[in-house]
């Protein structure tokens, strides 16, 4: 099914919602990034589901009410309905586009315990509104961990009500309560889910155990304290025993820690209220580790820059988008690259190596967009080389990474940034010809700068 999410790229839902680009997905469910009706310019995310004509009403009510659940830290859900694509059935949901998840992070390096307690009151916040409302998240995992602007916000379009029966498309993994076998969701099968998340994130490895098995789970032996107590009391094998949110924000609280409850002999009672938190940057420090972002393209579009090929490229400054809406404004050039830059960006007039060949130009750059709170992990100056092929036309026909520098997160914002370049082709003997092009990305603090060197022809 991946191939055929992948092939209505371009396509159009009940002709609102482009879809502008395939994020990814799975067996039963792709994510593309789109726009909001009416605006041409506000992005948002997209995910399709296979119409099921026995569940499809009953899904369209959820993601209905979920709509209606506004929180801070809940990932707000904007419309829902029905479509046809090439005469597949299917629903719909369109949603903030976030920036990155937790599932991205960890192939590289797990969370430190400063990063998890600076993140973790806002999933508890989320969470404990949830419940207070009488819904359960019900997929509570890395993956639904996820960084919009300065905010860390957990995913609203699985959410069901408390006790509700459920049929898992993709079965019950690792992250599934005990309890979660006979398919009825309560709070305290989030609090499992989350115990898991919480030990997956700060060792790379989820706990060892076996549904048959009556003991609890076995903990990694490098589960940092607080988190391996938090993690024990939220995977006990009995949900009546479990932790509640509340009990684990406590136990985040040195002064209120000793007071949190050991042990529950009554049925899991709602979560009290919502644990306030005061707002947060960005703290996975996606800029020092390797970043495959389920949903990249969607900090890649930024304003664009027409260069002029009489203006000098050192006197344009490029503007692109901010993490929170705003332009920031990124010079075009590096000192110790502009004179590449210059040529690139002036190459209009014959060159004597080459005859009765003139150079191409740079008509039109696109800045990789990067979060200010990614910006501030950058320490000195990270660089990143793409090559790109060039068609005669002026779009790039390939990108290659031939430097990607110490980040893969930066490494690949450059990548899809270098795709999207246009070009004044070359022109031998007064035909447009194909080109190469190296591109040299430099992100600091400070901004981001660009310079391109035609290589070939």
């Amino acid at each position: 099914m991946s191939e055929t999410w992948k092939r209505w790229e371009g396509q159009s839902v009940n002709g609102e919602f482009p879809l502008l680009r395939y994020l990814g997905g799975s067996r039963h469910s792709a994510v593309f990034l789109t726009r909001l009706k009416g605006s041409a310019t506000e992005h948002a995310a997209i995910k399709l589901i296979a119409s099921d004509p026995n569940t499809a009403v009953s899904q369209l009510q959820r993601w209905k009410k979920s709509a209606e659940i506004l929180h801070p830290h809940l990932l707000r859900i904007f419309e829902s309905g029905s479509c046809e694509l090439e005469g597949t059935l299917l629903l719909y949901v369109v949603m903030e586009a976030a920036e990155e998840d937790l599932s991205q992070i960890l192939p590289e390096r797990p969370l430190t315990a400063a990063e998890v307690r600076e993140m973790l009151p806002s999933v508890l916040d989320a969470l404990a509104h949830l419940h207070g409302q009488g819904m359960v998240h019900g997929r509570m995992r890395p993956s639904n961990i996820l960084a919009l602007g300065n905010s860390v916000k957990v995913s609203t379009d699985t959410l069901r009500g408390s006790g509700e029966l459920v049929a898992s498309p993709d079965g019950w993994g690792g992250y599934d309560a005990p309890e979660s076998s006979s398919h009825r969701l309560t709070s305290a099968a989030d609090v499992w889910s989350l115990g898991v998340t919480l030990v997956q994130i700060l060792t790379q490895q989820r706990p060892l155990w076996h549904p048959a098995e009556p003991a609890a789970p076995s903990l990694p032996e490098h589960t940092p304290e607080p988190f391996r107590e938090i993690a024990r009391r939220c995977l006990q094998v009995d949900p009546l025993q479990r932790w509640t949110i509340a009990d684990v924000a406590a136990a985040l609280q040195p002064k209120q820690a000793a007071s949190a409850v050991v042990a529950r002999k009554g049925s899991p009672a709602p979560a009290g209220p919502s644990v306030k938190t005061k707002p947060m940057g960005w703290v996975w420090g996606v800029g020092l580790v390797a970043v495959a972002v389920v949903v990249a393209a969607m900090m890649l579009v930024g304003h664009r820059n027409r260069n002029s090929s009489s203006a000098p490229a050192e006197v344009q400054p490029q503007r692109a988008g901010s993490a929170d809406g705003a332009a920031t404004s990124i010079p075009q050039t590096d000192a110790e690259n502009a004179p590449s830059q210059k040529r690139s960006a002036r190459g209009t007039g014959k060159n004597p190596a080459r005859g009765a060949a003139e150079n191409g130009a740079v008509l039109d750059r696109v800045m990789p967009r990067v979060s200010e709170s990614s910006r501030r992990t950058i320490e000195g100056k990270i660089k990143v080389g793409v090559r790109v092929k060039v068609s005669p036309a002026g779009t790039v026909s390939e990108a290659k990474l031939v430097s990607a520098g110490p980040s893969k997160y930066f490494a690949r914002l450059a990548l899809e940034a270098a795709r999207e370049w246009k070009f004044t082709p070359p022109q031998v003997q007064g035909q447009a010809v194909a080109s190469e092009w190296k591109i040299q990305f430099a992100f600091r603090r400070s901004g981001t700068d660009a310079a391109a060197t035609q290589t070939a022809p």
